[in-house]
Parts: structure tokens; sequence; C-alpha cells
């Protein structure tokens, strides 16, 4: 009988197993000059998604080719916008063909003293590496509000997104928007694959139990 629990479990688990993935989604997105995106919840910041290596020139022909998924257990996503100085910094894009400025998003208070080795120069090459650590930290002293709408600074006019959010050179900020917002799924476990991983757990505590 307990083998026979043990063989039912396994199967229903791993037939299950794809309601825990995440939906597979695109993101075509630049900054004036670099940015970093990130998965969590409403009060945490989880996973680091992407890190940009590229100048704006290059970030939407970088990110054409990858796909991404939400880790199962988060539902926010927190995309870091860095200023490398110039007179104008901005971020624009879309997230599973949405555009992030037609969507409720908050904008974080200027985090750049928190990540460490924070470099102009490197920002404006697009080469800084945010560290999660860094931004988790960051995340806890963070204040929120509403973010400047631009549509008219040269990085965003030539991305064609037609509108972005802008915000003061040299500083950084969290965008933070919620997954089903673009449409997003991050499904949990269904019952019935729980169901599976708890016939799995009697049949280890009978194995115990028999020992």
């Amino acid at each position: 009988m307990l083998k026979t629990i043990s063989k039912i479990a396994a199967v229903i688990a791993l037939s299950t197993a794809g309601y825990a993935n995440a939906t597979p989604f695109t993101i075509s997105m630049v900054a004036d000059n670099d940015f970093a995106i990130f998965g969590g919840t409403s009060s945490s910041i989880n996973n680091l998604l992407y890190q940009n290596q590229v100048d704006w020139y290059t970030q939407i022909p970088q990110l054409s080719t990858m796909t991404f998924n939400l880790a199962p257990t988060d539902t926010t996503f927190y995309v870091l916008a860095m200023g490398g100085g110039g007179p104008e910094e901005n971020i624009s894009g879309k997230v599973n063909g949405v555009n992030i400025t037609s969507i409720p998003v908050s904008e974080s208070s200027n985090i750049a003293s928190f990540l460490n080795l924070y470099n102009l120069g490197a920002v404006a090459a697009g080469t800084y590496n945010a560290n999660l650590s860094d931004v988790q930290t960051a995340f806890a002293q963070a204040t929120w509000s509403a973010p400047t709408l631009n549509t008219s600074q040269t990085v965003i006019a030539a991305a064609g997104f037609g509108s972005g959010y802008s915000f003061d050179t040299g500083t950084a900020h969290l965008y933070r928007f919620d997954a089903f917002s673009v449409g997003v799924n991050v499904p949990e476990p269904s019952g019935i694959a729980l169901f599976g991983l708890g016939l799995l757990g009697l049949a280890a505590v009978r194995r115990r139990k028999t020992a």
C-alpha cells in the first residue's frame, strides 16, 4: 500500500508541475542611461530578472532575443532606472507588450547612495551592475510617489515607445508595478499538485515510522 501511495503521489506531482510555472513574457526597454529589472512582491524585492550591460543604442536589440519568467512567488516588477549624469535621464519600454506608462506605476525616492560603487561613468556606458542586496536595502528605506511622465526627451523619442518617465540627473529610482497589470500571470501550485506533494510527505512519514 505504501509503495502505491508513493507512486500515485509522484505521478500527480510530476503531471501538475507545469501549473507552478510562470507565464513567459518579453521585455522591450531602454534607459538613459542604465537599468536592471527585478521581481518581488508588494513588500519585497526577491530576484534579479535582467541586468543591462550595453549602452542605450543597443538595449532594445539586446532584449529582443530573450524571454523571461517571474519566480512562482513574485507578483511585482521593479525596474531600477539609473542616470549617468547627462542633461536628460529617463526610462521607457514595454513588458509583455504593455507600455509601462499605460499602467499604475509608482516611483521610489533616489536610491543611488545605496548602490555600492555607483559610478556615473559606468552608468552612462550602461555597464553598472546593480547588486540585489543593495537594492533590497534601498527598498527598505525608499519612499514612493507618482513618476514624471515625459514624451519629448531624446532617448524616449528615439526608442519609439511614445512616452516614458524622466527623473533628475545622476539619480537612480525604482519603478514598481504589478505583474497582472501587464498580463503576466504567476499561478500558485494547483490543489491537486499540493495533494500529490502531501501524499509524498505522508509516505515519507510512514517510512520513518516503519524504519
